[in-house]
């Protein structure tokens, strides 16, 4: 696999990742803005928008039968955040030049079909306002989305516990929207918000196949014009609260959830941080896995996750109304462990060799190599595949242990079972 990065114009990059295995290409377009949750919702409504109608294929009916032309390929988005930063991307995909059946340039011809989509919006009469049906089918579809968060109640209770552990942070802001913020809405103020982000984001474009990008550079170059680079925040650490916050909800559930988040008021290395969270709970063979979920049975799942960029390591479970206190004592029990070295060495070297046989399975698929390498741009590590693995391999358990220590129990929130009338 070879990778390289190239400067198309300022704010403008281009990655080519070469793999010769890949049938297909796959070409994506990021774009990142500084996080302002009060356009949440009008970004999030011009990027559906856009991934369901264009100038060119007004319809998704006539968008269908252009990616049926090109051998069923397919256009696909989302929005997030990461740290301090918004997250509009783009990607496409379709089988590579040398399967097409007549000699097509599949690569070329999705290259173009994505830059219409981006850069010529289906819009009124006018031309200063995205029509109306577009607009209304796509706002509609926003709202469902807001509305059905509440219905699946882990979701819910991971972005209820994110709002009290980052209160008064970005982070504590879905990358949607309110439900009020989206009946503000019209037509014209998502086209604008559209012009804005067009011409101030960022731009990140990663290719991967096997196709010679010399063309698409051309595309690519010609379609974005510079722009002035942005201050952009992805490592936004958030500070540990001086006590706990303690929130409890009711609603009617079979299944209790308990939610964590420890956070470290220091500065941990990325592969130190990851490597203390798989140990505490993000493998099969984890400590809460072993103990909490297996030995103690004391909930249905329980597992661990680190959002490194805000020094945070968020616990899920969930669990039977009964057990809800024994199980966060016996969770906050394992962290001690962890902070007292009281764990076998074996726990260490399983969670090395998971960690690195991730690394080397990133290659295996087109959207698993553009996700590393776009992780790797957060975290501004330009390390090779050998180097992050000699990383990880080099971290000894006093390592684990000094990270765990600078662990505290920041928020814990707790949806329960609504009492009987």
């Amino acid at each position: 696999m070879k990778e390289i990065t190239k400067q198309l114009c300022e704010g403008v990059q281009l990655t080519a990742i070469a793999e010769p295995k890949f049938k297909t290409s796959s070409i994506a377009v990021i774009m990142l803005m500084p996080a302002e949750p009060e356009n949440y919702a009008k970004w999030s409504l011009a990027h559906s928008i856009l991934l369901n109608s264009c100038e060119k294929y007004p319809s998704v009916a006539e968008m269908s039968k252009k990616m049926q032309e090109l051998y069923d390929s397919h256009i696909n988005g989302a929005v997030s955040v990461s740290g301090d930063v918004f997250q509009m991307s783009f990607t496409i995909s379709a089988i590579a030049d040398s399967y097409a059946l007549n000699g097509e340039k599949l690569c070329q011809e999705m290259t173009a079909f994505l830059l219409e989509c981006l850069l010529h919006p289906l819009l009124n009469s006018d031309n200063h306002a995205f029509t109306e049906q577009a607009f209304q089918t796509e706002l509609q579809e926003l709202l469902d989305t807001i509305d059905g968060e509440i219905n699946n109640k882990r979701a819910y209770a991971s972005k209820r516990l994110k709002e009290i552990a980052f209160a008064g942070e970005i982070a504590a802001h879905t990358c949607y929207g309110t439900r009020e913020e989206v009946l503000a809405l019209t037509p014209e103020i998502v086209y604008q918000a559209y012009l804005e982000f067009l011409e101030k984001a960022q731009i990140l474009i990663y290719y991967v196949g096997s196709e010679n990008v010399s063309e698409l550079e051309n595309l690519f170059q010609n379609a974005f014009q510079p722009r002035k680079l942005l201050d952009l925040h992805f490592y936004s650490p958030s500070a540990c609260k001086s006590e706990p916050v303690i929130v409890r909800e009711s609603m009617q559930v079979n299944q209790c959830q308990l939610l964590l988040a420890l956070k470290s008021n220091q500065n941990i290395n990325f592969e130190p941080f990851r490597m203390t969270s798989l140990i505490l709970g993000g493998t099969p063979f984890s400590l809460l896995f072993s103990n909490v979920r297996e030995k103690l049975s004391l909930c249905y799942y329980c597992s661990s996750k680190d959002i490194r960029i805000k020094n945070t390591i968020l616990i899920s479970s969930g669990v039977s109304a009964e057990n809800l206190k024994k199980t966060q004592q016996a969770i906050l029990e394992q962290l001690e462990l962890l902070q007292k070295g009281e764990f076998d060495d074996n726990l260490l070297a399983n969670a090395k060799r998971y960690i690195i046989n991730a690394i080397r399975l990133t290659g295996d698929t087109p959207s698993s190599c553009i996700g590393e390498a776009l992780e790797r741009f957060i975290r501004e590590d330009h390390a090779s595949v050998e180097k992050r693995i000699a990383l990880f391999e080099q971290i000894k358990k006093e390592d684990i242990i000094a990270t765990a220590n600078t662990l505290q129990l920041d928020s814990v929130y707790i949806l329960e079972q609504e009492a009987q009338a």
